[in-house]
Order: structure tokens, then C-alpha cells, then sequence
């Protein structure tokens, strides 16, 4: 009997540990509404106001697109900043910025370009 609980056990462990850090990473990203989207910009340094104010101001507001955004994050990642998750090497980001889209279950867009952030939605 010890040996079938021990057996479960370290399968469990298994399991658990072998998720991998994309997952997880997907996992605390995406929205947690369904039918509405999470955007998450990363980039090696502060996007400029103007850049913000595209995303923020042109897209969201101009379209009236509040209501299918659960949030908008900003991950700024450079040789200073800590993060719980190497999202550079989890997500393969290539290059900055990079904005990823998220639904209930996981990504929707990758693009380095606002112009196709603007097309999907």
C-alpha cells in the first residue's frame, strides 16, 4: 500500500513540475474573462508617451474597445528589472517591443506592430 501512495506521489510531482515555464507564464497572463482580452507590451526600456497614446488613446478609446479589454500591462525588460517569470526566454520574444494578446485560453496575437493590433480588434 505504501509503495502504490508513493508511486501516485512522485508521478504527482512529475506532473506538477515538468508544466513548463511558458504555461505558466500563459497561465497568469491571459485573461481571466471570457470573451474579453488581455494585452501585455514588452519592451527593453519605457515606451514613449506617443506609443502609449496609441495604444491607449487611438485604439482603445477611439474605438470604444474598454469593454473587450480586461487590462493592458506594460513589462518593461531590461538588465535592471526582476520579474517572477524570464518572459524573454518563456514567451521567445525576438524583438521590442513585442505585444502579445491574450484570451481565456491563451495567446491570440503576437505582432511588433500596432497597425495589426489595430487590424485584430
Amino acid at each position: 500500500m505504501k509503495y502504490k501512495f508513493a508511486i501516485i506521489l512522485i508521478i504527482t510531482i512529475m506532473i506538477i513540475g515538468c508544466s513548463s515555464e511558458k504555461d505558466r507564464v500563459i497561465s497568469k497572463l491571459k485573461s481571466d474573462v471570457e470573451d474579453k482580452y488581455s494585452i501585455v507590451i514588452f519592451n527593453d526600456k519605457m515606451p514613449s508617451l506617443e506609443y502609449q497614446n496609441r495604444i491607449n488613446n487611438d485604439l482603445i478609446d477611439t474605438n470604444k474597445l474598454y469593454e473587450k479589454i480586461n487590462s493592458i500591462s506594460y513589462f518593461i525588460l531590461d538588465e535592471n528589472s526582476s520579474h517572477d517569470y524570464d518572459y524573454k526566454q518563456a514567451l521567445s520574444l525576438n524583438g521590442f517591443p513585442e505585444v502579445i494578446v491574450f484570451d481565456n485560453k491563451g495567446i491570440v496575437l503576437r505582432t511588433n506592430k500596432v497597425e495589426e493590433l489595430e487590424e485584430f480588434f
